[in-house]
């Protein structure tokens, strides 16, 4: 919704490889991404903090700490004009449930594989590689919710 409504329907994301870690081959890269970067822990994790309308849980605490400093950023680099800021950082003080329902991303990497900005190691929860993309575009991927 804050991609929608505040920055034009682009979309800042943060990737791996692959959606769960856990199940990626043993030996391999995509297997290393930790817990708090692995999308399918995040997503349960979430899941269950809005199924609950829990306002403090580790997951929502940290995306919305991000969130917020993101639209100070987007603010400063005129990429969001100040009512958008506010009325982000508002949505984040006053949680409501439904708006963070999690949601799955399917991003087909042929397609944006140039914009993808690896993740530095020192930012990464794990090993395994991370992304960052800064302008994904709402045509550049599906939606699912599991």
């Amino acid at each position: 919704m804050i991609q929608e409504e505040h920055r034009r329907d682009l979309h800042y994301v943060w990737c791996s490889e692959c959606f769960d870690s856990a199940l990626a081959p043993p030996h391999s890269l995509r297997a290393l991404v930790g817990s708090s970067s692995n999308p399918a822990d995040i997503y349960r994790g979430l899941k269950a903090e809005v199924d609950s309308a829990d306002k403090h849980g580790n997951n929502f605490t940290r995306i919305a700490g991000s969130l917020s400093v993101l639209a100070q950023k987007w603010y400063i680099a005129n990429e969001i004009a100040e009512h958008d800021r506010d009325e982000i950082l508002y949505m984040l003080m006053e949680p409501t449930p439904r708006l963070w329902t999690p949601l799955v991303y399917v991003i087909p990497r042929d397609a944006v594989a140039t914009r993808l900005k690896p993740v530095h190691p020192s930012k990464r929860s794990g090993t395994g590689r991370e992304f960052v993309m800064e302008d994904l575009r709402r045509d550049e991927f599906d939606v699912i919710t599991l």
